[in-house]
């Protein structure tokens, strides 16, 4: 029996929160996001720190007949993120591991992937397609498992100060 999308999805998620949290030694903290209303699957966020990143998982389980991993995404055209603390993740998973992986931040995912009407025209796909050894226009994203960790941290790190909290900012809530 084949795994569903849903399934697929959810191990995708899985995979990432778990090789976050070991190639970081800790320092990436990841949260499930209950109510995944748009397209949101984690978020992460360095131990102690306030700025994060929200993360869309995708896993792939085999290669499409021409050798590339294909993800597709299904937004309507004013939801699709944008921002740049918003990040695509696809995981090719071969013999129940991960081989390859792809961090993709939104700008540059919309950009590169191929775009198509989807549901008699309501909603745009995004299409991923990427090669797991060979270049093409997703290569600069590709890494390896051990790395996936490190790459989030410094993908954090690098975000515009726009997309993080405001240094000393605090949130008061009184009764009145």
């Amino acid at each position: 029996m084949k795994l569903s999308d849903v399934q697929a999805g959810r191990i995708g998620e899985y995979l990432l929160a778990v090789y976050a949290m070991l190639t970081s030694n800790g320092e990436l903290v990841p949260f499930h996001v209950e109510a995944d209303d748009d397209h949101r699957d984690i978020v992460v966020a360095a131990k102690g720190k306030s700025a994060f990143a929200s993360l869309q998982a995708k896993a792939c389980f085999a290669l499409g007949a021409s050798g590339f991993v294909q993800s597709n995404a299904t937004y309507f055209e004013s939801s699709i993120p944008k921002d740049p603390s918003w990040i695509y993740v696809v995981v090719l998973v071969l013999d129940l591991a991960p081989v390859v992986w792809w961090l993709v931040p939104a700008p540059d995912f919309n950009r590169l992937a191929s775009h198509a009407p989807a549901r008699q025209g309501r909603k745009v796909e995004l299409h991923f397609r990427a090669h797991p050894t060979g270049t093409d226009a997703f290569t600069p994203f590709r890494t390896e498992t051990k790395d996936i960790g490190p790459r989030l941290l410094d993908v954090i790190a690098a975000l515009p100060p726009s997309t993080k909290p405001l240094p000393g900012a605090r949130l008061l809530i009184r009764r009145r």
